[in-house]
C-alpha cells in the first residue's frame, strides 16, 4: 500500500524494486490515501509545522539521507498535496498497462520536481508524458470511477488494520511497514 504524497512510499518503491530485483516475487501496488483531510488544493508546509522547527529540520535531513542512500534525489516541497487525483492517475494507468511508469512519474514530479500533484493540470501533464492520452483521463476524472476506487481500496485497507505507508503485504499474510532496508 501506498500514497504518492508519502516520501518513506518514495524511498520504498525504490527498495521493493532493488528486492525484486533480488528475488522472485510480484508486486502489486494498492493506492492508500494517507490523508484525506487535506484539501483540494493542498496545504502549505509551514501551516503544519514552524519552518525552523529543530524537530522538523532533523527529519528533513534524516529523511533526504535515507534517500540518498538509496539514490534517489529529495527535494524539500512546500506543497503537501491531496494525493487523491494523483492516485486515481495511477489506477487508470494501471488500466492501460502504464502504472509503473505513472508510479515513478509522480514521485519524481512530487519529491524531485515539487510539483503539486493535487493539481489536475500537473497531473494531466504527467499523464500526458508517460504516453496516455490527456482527454481520456480528463473524461475517466471527471466520472469518478477511478475517485471510487481509491476510497474503496483505502476503506478496505483501513478495515484491515493498515493505517500507514508504506505497508507490504507478502502471501496474504506477513505485513512490514516502513520503507525497510534490505539488510
Amino acid at each position: 500500500f501506498s500514497d504518492t504524497i508519502c516520501p518513506w512510499c518514495y524511498v520504498g518503491a525504490k527498495r521493493v524494486e532493488q528486492f525484486s530485483e533480488l528475488f522472485d516475487v510480484e508486486v502489486k501496488w494498492w493506492p492508500f490515501e494517507l490523508h484525506p483531510e487535506t484539501p483540494p488544493d493542498g496545504r502549505h508546509i509551514d501551516e503544519l509545522m514552524a519552518p525552523n522547527n529543530p524537530r522538523r529540520v532533523a527529519m528533513r535531513d534524516h529523511l533526504k539521507n535515507i534517500a540518498a542512500e538509496s539514490e534517489l534525489e529529495l527535494v524539500s516541497n512546500r506543497t503537501v498535496a491531496n494525493s487523491h487525483l494523483a492516485l486515481e492517475a495511477a489506477e487508470f494507468a494501471r488500466d492501460r498497462g502504464k502504472f509503473k511508469e505513472m508510479h515513478d512519474a509522480l514521485f519524481k514530479a512530487y519529491f524531485t520536481e515539487a510539483k503539486n500533484i493535487g493539481d489536475m493540470d500537473v497531473v494531466t501533464e504527467i499523464v500526458t508524458a508517460v504516453g496516455l492520452d490527456a482527454d481520456e483521463w480528463r473524461a475517466e476524472s471527471a466520472s469518478g470511477r477511478y475517485a471510487e476506487l481509491i476510497d474503496f481500496a483505502t476503506s478496505v485497507a483501513r478495515k484491515q488494520g493498515i493505517s500507514s505507508t508504506p505497508t507490504m503485504v507478502f502471501d496474504d499474510r506477513f505485513v512490514v511497514q516502513g520503507a525497510q532496508d534490505l539488510n
